[in-house]
């Protein structure tokens, strides 16, 4: 009896801990986390019609660098607001993009509602359409936020100006960029003195500004800067591919993965950390990057250039972003994450028609307003609204066809041999098996090596046939008599057919370890 009645109580202990386990705490019922909406819609896409809106600072001018007291009316509801200008070599433009900060926190877009909200003029962009597609497919990758977006046509002082993108300010808080008390919001901006933000410039010339805390203290900086530095030894180091203690370490790579790709996808002109480049840290854990922000200059549009749809530009540069591309298995990545993010970026510039003619009428106003008079000609790709939405949407169709393309790269950048008479086989991959023959031309470059007395300075096409997808390059090594220290040269690849894009890493080098005789 004793054992049992032991038995008794252990059970019925039991039985309340498994209940008080499963019962809701304070009697909230409990529910799973829901997973975040990456859809088009989530972010404001496709867009609905413009309403608008309406500021008035009594008649007061709204200059860059101070906030005008005033009021902003929208759906209905007037608020009190301060504005000011915003931009750099936009706000010089005549159509000006503005900033505002209301009195109260509302929700302008979407639900939540917050104090700070952006007004995009886009006047380098003709469509009016580039940023609002960009938003559409960054909401649909692993970045933790994109800003939402809206429509509108704003009047100022009683003065229409035209068609404005209303979005979230890139800040940090809930809901927008979710950092820890100890969190900084960071930036990529090589402009950040003219910009007046505190910040740094890395040995390797990379510059950091702050956005969040934008005042910061010595210590702070200090620690930020340290942080930037240590990654940048790694990643600059000759073990950064290493799954373990190199780059990765350092830096959430699935973020820096699809940040890459919405940027390379619209060529977009601050990319190549110049400017614009978002990302975050807290202290103890890795870089993340995003935001995306700003496509004015992008997809075919560049600052007084054209930009072509075949060629990289987000990966060129020397930045984190092309060092890491020299990884042959961070290319992989970036190849294989495209293939799965493709069906949606299809389906965001399919609905670009439909969504231009939802904003036509703002649209065509803005154009007669601004753009008649024919300024900053480079910006122009059609003489009509409707030819440069048809650019926009025939150029990103070719970029999709061309991102999509089999890929080629080399199987490593270094490798060491001794000086002797030998054969170094230099690997060359494809993305995926050839499908049919397909031939990449290759070339050697020289470093500190003499071409003729230390190799043999040769050119040459590797031909893949059907199902392969690892060939060699064959670099012959020469021997002499000189005691010599160490020497390199590279092997490059030159170009491909044309069911091949040249990727990342193009460029290896082969070090000649010296010979003591």
């Amino acid at each position: 009896m004793p054992v049992l009645r032991h038995l008794s109580v252990v059970t019925a202990l039991a039985v309340a801990a498994s209940t008080l386990l499963l019962a809701p705490a304070s009697g909230r019922e409990t529910t799973a986390p829901q997973a975040p909406d990456r859809s088009p819609a989530s972010v404001g896409w496709p867009p609905a019609a413009p309403t608008q809106l309406v500021i008035d600072t009594q008649g007061v001018d709204v200059g860059r660098e101070d906030y005008v007291p005033g009021t902003v009316t929208l759906d209905g509801v007037t608020r009190v607001t301060e504005v000011r200008g915003r931009g750099n070599s936009t706000w010089g433009w005549p159509k000006k993009p503005y900033k505002l900060k209301l009195e109260e926190d509302a929700a302008l877009v979407g639900t939540r509602p917050f104090d700070e909200w952006v007004l995009l003029a886009g006047y380098g962009d003709r469509s009016g359409l580039r940023t609002a597609a960009a938003f559409a497919v960054a909401a649909q990758t692993r970045l933790s936020w994109t800003p939402r977006f809206r429509f509108v046509e704003v009047v100022l002082n009683g003065q229409p100006q035209g068609l404005y993108m209303l979005t979230e300010q890139v800040e940090e808080g809930e809901g927008r960029v979710n950092l820890p008390d100890d969190g900084y919001l960071l930036e990529m901006n090589k402009r950040y003195l003219r910009d007046g933000e505190p910040g740094f410039r890395t040995s390797r010339g990379t510059a950091v500004a702050f956005k969040d805390p934008d005042e910061i203290t010595k210590r702070q900086r200090r620690q930020v800067r340290g942080a930037v530095r240590r990654f940048e030894k790694v990643l600059y180091g000759p073990s950064f591919a290493h799954p373990t203690r190199g780059y990765a370490k350092y830096i959430n790579v699935r973020k820096v993965i699809d940040w890459y790709l919405v940027e390379e996808l619209f060529s977009n002109q601050d990319s190549n950390f110049q400017s614009s480049v978002n990302f975050s840290w807290v202290p103890g854990k890795k870089f993340v990057f995003g935001p995306v922000w700003d496509f004015d200059l992008s997809a075919g549009t560049r600052w007084r250039a054209y930009g072509p749809s075949d060629v990289w530009y987000t990966r060129l540069g020397g930045h984190w972003v092309s060092r890491m591309l020299e990884d042959p298995a961070f290319s992989a990545r970036v190849k294989s994450r495209w293939a799965k993010l493709r069906p949606g970026v299809r389906e965001v510039v399919s609905q670009l028609p439909a969504a231009a003619a939802t904003l036509a009428p703002a649209a065509q106003a803005d154009w007669n307003q601004w753009h008649a008079a024919g300024d900053l000609e480079w910006t122009r790709h059609a003489d009509t609204l409707d030819g440069e939405v048809d650019f926009l949407s025939g150029w990103l169709t070719a970029r999709i066809a061309w991102l999509s393309k089999n890929e080629v790269r080399l199987g490593g950048t270094r490798q060491s041999t001794r000086e002797r008479e030998r054969t170094v086989w230099v690997p060359v991959q494809l993305q995926s098996p050839a499908t049919s023959s397909v031939d990449v031309r290759w070339g050697l470059v020289a470093g500190s090596a003499t071409p003729g007395e230390d190799y043999v300075a040769e050119q040459g096409t590797v031909t893949f046939a059907p199902g392969q997808k690892e060939r060699y390059i064959p670099v012959r090594i020469l021997d002499d008599t000189r005691t010599e220290r160490r020497e390199t040269l590279r092997v490059a690849l030159t170009g491909a057919s044309g069911e091949l894009v040249v990727g990342s890493p193009a460029l290896a080098t082969v070090a000649i370890r010296g010979n003591r005789r």
